[in-house]
C-alpha cells in the first residue's frame, strides 16, 4: 500500500501545482464605462429666448464656435441695459467728494490761521492739533473715496469685458446693445449632448446648460479593482479593452492613474481602489457610456 499512498500524494501535488500555476497566471477581469476625458457644459450666461440652434450631437467644434444664437428675454435685457447705461455707478461717490474736498479747503485754512497765531504766541496749541486732526481726516476720507471709485472702474470694465465676450463684440459704457448673442464652445471638441427644449422660440432659464462638449480621443475607462489584486497593477501597464456592444471589438488601454484611498472604508466590507485607463479613439468608435470589459494580465505584464 505505500506505494499507492505515495502515488496519490504525487497525484495531489501536481494538481496543486498546476492549480497555482493557473492561479499565477490568471487574468484580472473588470467591467466599467467608456468616459470622456474632459467634459464641459455650456451655461446660458442670461435669460433667453431661443433664435437658431447651429450644433447637432456629434459636430466637432472648436474654442469659441458658435453654438446657439439667442436674444434677451425683455426683462433680462432691460436689467442688462440699465447695467450698461449706468455705469460703474460713482456719481455719488464723486459728489461726496466735492463736498470733502469743500471741507477741507476750509478746515486748512482755519489750520494754517491757528498756525500764525501759535507762532506769535496768541493761539492755543490744543485748538491747532483739533485742527490738523480735521484735515487729515478729510484727506483720509477723500483717499477711500477714490480707492471706491477705482474698484468700481476696475469691476465694470470687467463687466464690460465679459458681455463682450457673450455678445462676441466690444460692449462700451452708455451704449445701446446688440439685439442677438451667441453662445459658443468653451473647448474644442465635440458636442455630446442638446437638450431636446432648445428650439427655435422656447424660453431658457439662465443657469441652464443646454449643451455639453466634451473630448473623446483619448477616452478614459475606470475599473473597481479589489484590494487583493490591486498591487498587481501598475501605471504603465496594458489590459485589453472588450467593448460588448461592438461584438466584442478589442481596444488596448494604457492605465494612467490608480487611486490609493478605498471607495468604502468600512472595516466591515471589502475595499476598492479606482484604476483610469487611457484608450487612444481615433475614429471615435468609442462613445460615453459604453459598457467595457477589462482584462489585466498577472503581475502586471503586458497584455496580449
Amino acid at each position: 500500500m505505500p506505494w499507492i499512498f505515495r502515488a496519490c500524494s504525487i497525484c495531489v501535488c501536481a494538481a496543486f501545482i498546476a492549480f497555482s500555476a493557473c492561479a499565477a497566471n490568471a487574468a484580472t477581469i473588470l467591467t466599467g464605462k467608456v468616459m470622456t476625458t474632459v467634459t464641459r457644459p455650456v451655461v446660458m450666461p442670461f435669460n433667453a429666448v431661443i433664435e437658431e440652434v447651429l450644433v447637432k450631437p456629434g459636430a466637432e467644434v472648436n474654442v469659441g464656435s458658435p453654438l446657439v444664437r439667442y436674444r434677451l428675454q425683455d426683462e433680462a435685457e432691460r436689467v442688462l441695459q440699465r447695467e450698461v447705461t449706468m455705469g460703474a455707478g460713482n456719481e455719488n461717490l464723486k459728489s461726496q467728494i466735492l463736498e470733502l474736498e469743500q471741507r477741507l479747503a476750509t478746515a486748512t485754512a482755519e489750520r494754517n490761521k491757528a498756525r500764525g497765531l501759535v507762532g506769535t504766541g496768541l493761539g492755543s496749541r490744543q485748538a491747532l492739533a483739533r485742527l490738523e486732526e480735521n484735515v487729515t481726516g478729510y484727506k483720509n476720507r477723500i483717499n477711500l473715496l477714490h480707492s471706491s471709485i477705482r474698484k468700481n472702474d476696475v469691476n465694470f470694465d470687467a463687466r464690460l469685458k465679459e458681455l463682450s465676450y457673450y455678445f462676441n463684440q466690444p460692449i462700451r459704457a452708455g451704449e445701446k446693445l446688440p439685439r442677438t448673442l451667441t453662445l459658443v464652445s468653451p473647448l474644442g471638441g465635440y458636442v455630446l449632448y442638446v437638450d431636446p427644449a432648445l428650439n427655435p422660440g422656447a424660453l431658457f432659464g439662465a443657469g441652464g446648460a443646454p449643451i455639453q462638449i466634451g473630448q473623446l480621443n483619448p477616452v478614459l475607462i475606470q475599473v473597481p479593482v479589489y484590494e487583493a489584486e490591486i498591487n498587481d497593477i501598475k501605471v504603465g501597464d496594458e489590459a485589453v479593452i472588450e467593448i460588448p456592444s461592438l461584438n466584442n471589438r478589442k481596444f488596448t488601454g494604457l492605465v494612467n492613474e490608480i487611486s490609493w484611498l478605498s471607495t468604502d472604508m468600512n472595516v466591515a466590507n471589502p475595499s476598492y481602489y479606482n484604476v483610469e485607463l487611457t484608450v487612444p479613439n481615433p475614429d471615435l468608435i468609442l462613445k460615453p457610456g459604453f459598457k467595457a470589459v477589462v482584462r489585466f494580465e498577472a503581475s502586471g505584464k503586458k497584455a496580449r
